[in-house]
């Protein structure tokens, strides 16, 4: 598995900014997936929970070339350990009963 942060601030595709954590497997699939709003909404799927009216597991492929493209914000691979840190402690709208 590679670990991924992503920041969309600052990229010139019109996406609203966010952060995002990703768990992807080496043939592209994401297995899990988190991701931290502007607004402050913080989500998070993997295959227990595909999606739902706010997201969903990022689908298709990874292909590092196209993600970490200028114009997409900054991609960077970081450590399993600082994935499973932002994993456990985050606290998610999309379970919350």
């Amino acid at each position: 598995m590679i670990c991924r942060l992503n920041c969309f601030s600052g990229n010139t595709i019109g996406v609203e900014e966010y952060i995002s954590y990703s768990e992807i497997d080496y043939t592209g699939t994401w297995h899990r997936y988190l991701e931290i709003r502007a607004d402050g909404k913080t989500l998070r799927y993997s295959a227990s929970h595909l999606q739902d009216h706010w997201g969903m597991l990022p689908d298709g492929v990874w292909i590092e070339s196209e993600a970490t493209k200028p114009h997409c914000g900054v991609n960077l691979p970081i450590s399993k350990e600082l994935f499973e840190s932002a994993w456990s402690s985050a606290r998610c709208v999309n379970e919350l009963g």
